[in-house]
């Protein structure tokens, strides 16, 4: 009897065990909207123009830029590195995190940069032709920016951002013109 019972849980716990793996296995596979995030992957360099610290005019700007699937493919790690200048006495480096949420079937960026902003999050509904825009919310905030990129053919070939200014218009903030290399 006591055999038996041994048994029996031993297969009970080795069914169970199986079920979880196998939907451990299912939830890190890619869903087909993650692979859309395969136009951001590679590496190259951007140039373009952004507002200068004050908020009044524009100066020249460079940089690099590269990315890569990570987390059993679920999530892009995009890393951008802005050179310095004359102009740019603090170059601009940023980490960005693009995944796709399944639940709630939007992507999701999250971004850790050395502005001073410390981070933020973003939100999108999905491609319009060959661009996605996040909404973003800086420190818990309301969104107040927005951030797009443009891919052409299987590689990023751009990025503006826009944020509000103190009456909610949309102002530009940046654009860059990316090559992958």
């Amino acid at each position: 009897m006591k055999r038996t019972t041994f048994i029996c849980l031993i297969t009970l716990g080795s069914a169970a065990a199986l079920a979880v793996t196998q939907v451990n296995a299912q939830e890190s596979k890619p869903s087909a909207s993650a692979g859309q995030l395969d136009k951001f992957v590679g590496s190259g360099t951007c140039s373009g123009k952004s507002i200068n610290e004050d908020m009044k005019g524009f100066h020249e700007t460079t940089g690099k830029y590269t990315a890569e699937k990570v987390l059993d493919d679920n999530w892009v790690q995009v890393h951008y590195d802005e050179d310095q200048s004359a102009a740019v006495s603090k170059p601009y480096h940023v980490i960005q995190y693009i995944g796709y949420d399944v639940a709630k079937k939007r992507y999701m960026a999250v971004a850790v940069d050395n502005s001073g902003s410390g981070y933020s999050t973003g939100t999108s509904t999905g491609w319009k032709g060959d661009s996605i825009t996040f909404d973003e919310s800086m420190g818990g905030k309301p969104a107040s920016m927005r951030d797009t990129f443009t891919t052409s053919g299987s590689s990023m070939s751009s990025h503006t951002e826009t944020m509000r200014d103190k009456t909610g218009k949309w102002i530009k903030t940046d654009e860059e013109h990316c090559k992958s290399s």
